[in-house]
């Protein structure tokens, strides 16, 4: 039978929908089965994959058996570490306003006694302690270069002679090698040692030595070569001019430093021996500024002793087959100051009324120690000799041109105090020892010396310089009962600071307290000696163009040392003792005018006798000015590698 539309409509409706459901239950059945059999396929390897290796890592046990080990059980107790060796201090911070006999300080710290607390910061620095350094510099060179075959003066000689000259010149000092034990400038009778050496200074016998000596106020200034000048030369300005900077061109070069290709000026045309042109320097700047104060209290002596000791020796024989000697400029500076500076803290008019408020006291229960002890000391030989033939068209034989340098600089800075108490001795001493030894003893044969000055220079340049001028009065009576208070007075010895009418309109006192002595040492000795004894001979085409450069040697010994203080009042409960001397020797040896017939020097000749007599030999034999000829065809196999 048929349907009406509304009927078939319903029927169709129905029948989508189931077939909608029974699809959605198909798919989940379907998924199920696909599971279950994805997971019969997998069933054998349903657990991992396992890989076993086995090795035998196990070392021989009689071999390489763990040695046996076994922590000690610590005690329950550990002791102490032992005291450090020097002063003993402490550093505080107060939260409370310190206890003194002004309450205004009190009142303007935490305001009125019925006003709330605050709480007030005051901080004390850490105490200063001792400083030493120990320098020791040491430069060793021998650069003996050997070109070609000939006759020349056997090396071993002229060193063994350079070392006695050395010795000879250490004796030229006015005073015994300064002791590099700080533990003798402690005892006052090394002390007293020095002290008479300095008023009975050690002088030379030698023939020949040159000897300027200045004592005391003498000796303050600017001091060269024995004379007093307004200005103290530099060294810079007296370099030779081998060793003088370039000057700079006005216009700059605008292109890029990469498209320079200039050719290089050690190798420009021309022909040049550079058997000199060595530069040998010591230096020393010390600046020290660690412990001073306006009143400065001594409960033994108070002893100054400065000492400068500078000592040139120069043996220059040039034997120049055409043209003079290179010559040898010699400076031996010194420069001794003292200047004014009055505490900056300190405003005291005339006749200031009133009392520190509080005051604050460093302890130091041992010595106090400001000490450096420098040596510098080069030992050079250059001794080049050559005998080339110059034929090609540029030439350079470079042998010597060697540069030493030993730098020490040291800054020490500390604090500065409104008075220092010293239960023992202040000990300052400054010794500075200068050594300067130059043998350029030159033969030159063929050729021509440099046409800018061959000459050399020997500088000693040392300087002691202070700020702060030291006056002496005797110790009165309330600092000297001060001075007696231990540190378990602590507060008796505040009381009697803040007492003392010498400290009448300060705010408050700094104080340092040093139970054993203040030392305060700077020991600096240097040492230079350079042997630039050269055999030049040049023969060849171009012989008579070749410059040579035997000379032009710089040696320099620099010691400054400056003292940065304050003007001080030292007042010494025994003896107060102060001197300067400053000692300059020289010995020069030079050929005279006549020839080289006689020594000009007496003590030079005892030296070449002692080392070799061979020396003597080869002298006379250029004192004839006679070159061998076969010296001047000797073949030269790098002459080809210049051209």
């Amino acid at each position: 039978m048929s349907l009406d539309s509304i009927t078939e409509t319903i029927a169709h409706f129905v029948g989508t929908f189931e077939l909608t459901i029974e699809q959605g239950r198909l798919r989940d059945k379907y998924e199920e089965f696909t599971a279950l059999r994805r997971k019969v396929e997998l069933e054998d390897l349903s657990d991992p994959t396992r890989i076993e290796v086995k090795a035998t890592l196990k070392a021989d046990p009689g071999d390489y058996a763990p040695i046996p080990f076994k922590f000690n059980t610590p005690p329950a107790e550990l002791p102490p570490p032992p005291p450090a060796n020097g002063p003993n201090y402490e550093t505080n911070i107060f939260l409370d306003p310190p206890e003194g006999p002004s309450e205004a300080v009190r009142e303007a710290a935490l305001g009125p006694a019925d006003a709330p607390p605050l709480m007030l910061f005051q901080f004390q620095n850490e105490l200063i302690g001792s400083a030493v350094t120990y320098t020791f510099q040491t430069l060793f060179l021998r650069d003996n270069d050997v070109v070609g075959e000939g006759e020349f003066r056997d090396v071993g000689a002229l060193i063994s002679a350079g070392q006695d000259m050395l010795e000879a010149a250490l004796t030229f000092h006015a005073v015994a090698a300064p002791s590099f034990a700080l533990a003798d400038y402690a005892s006052l009778e090394l002390l007293s040692e020095i002290a008479e050496q300095i008023v009975n200074p050690m002088n030379s016998e030698i023939e020949g030595v040159t000897v300027h000596q200045f004592h005391g106020e003498d000796a303050v200034g600017v001091i060269i070569n024995g004379e007093k000048v307004e200005e103290a030369v530099e060294w810079d300005d007296l370099l030779p001019a081998y060793h003088q900077p370039d000057e700079e061109t006005e216009t700059p070069d605008m292109l890029p430093v990469e498209w320079d290709r200039s050719d290089d000026e050690e190798f420009a045309d021309g022909h040049m021996v550079i058997a000199g042109g060595n530069l040998a320097v010591n230096e020393v700047a010390a600046t020290i500024a660690w412990i001073d104060a306006p009143y400065i209290a001594v409960g033994g002596k108070a002893m100054d002793l400065t000492v400068i000791s500078q000592v040139a020796v120069i043996s220059d024989w040039d034997q120049i087959e055409e043209g003079d000697s290179s010559g040898t400029k010699v400076v031996q500076s010194a420069s001794v100051g003292v200047e004014a500076k009055a505490a900056y803290w300190l405003n005291q008019a005339e006749g200031a009324e009133g009392q520190p408020a509080f005051a604050s006291v460093d302890w130091i229960s041992g010595d106090l120690v400001v000490a450096n002890f420098i040596k510098q000391e080069i030992d050079a030989t250059d001794v080049d000799h050559i005998q080339a033939e110059i034929s090609a068209s540029t030439t350079l034989y470079a042998m010597g041109d060697n540069q030493m340098v030993n730098v020490t600089e040291i800054v020490q800075l500390g604090s500065y105090y409104d008075v220092i108490m010293i239960g023992g001795n202040m000990i300052s001493v400054d010794m500075l020892f200068q050594t300067n030894v130059l043998v350029d003893d030159d033969i030159v044969s063929g050729g021509s010396i440099s046409a800018q000055g061959d000459e050399n220079l020997v500088m000693n340049e040392a300087s002691v310089s202070k700020t702060g001028e030291d006056s002496h009065k005797v110790l009165h009576q309330d600092m000297a009962n001060a001075m007696a208070l231990g540190e378990a007075d602590m507060d008796a010895l505040e009381d009697a600071l803040l007492n003392d009418p010498m400290f009448a309109g300060m705010e408050q006192i700094r104080a340092l307290k040093i139970e054993g002595d203040l030392l305060q040492v700077n020991i600096m000795e240097q040492v230079t000696m350079l042997l630039d004894q050269d055999d030049v001979h040049v023969s060849g085409p171009k012989a008579a163009e070749t410059e040579i450069i035997a000379g032009s040697n710089a040696l320099l010994n620099a010691a400054n040392v400056a003292k940065a203080g304050i003007d001080s009042v030292v007042m010494a409960a025994e003896e107060t003792y102060s001197d300067l001397l400053l000692h300059q020797a020289s010995l020069y040896d030079v050929p005279d005018q006549e020839g080289l017939s006689e020594l000009t020097n007496d003590a030079i000749a005892v030296l070449m006798e002692e080392a070799n007599s061979e020396l003597a030999k080869i002298h006379e034999t250029v004192a004839k000015q006679t070159a061998p000829t076969e010296m001047a065809g000797a073949d030269d196999g790098l002459q080809s590698m210049l051209a």
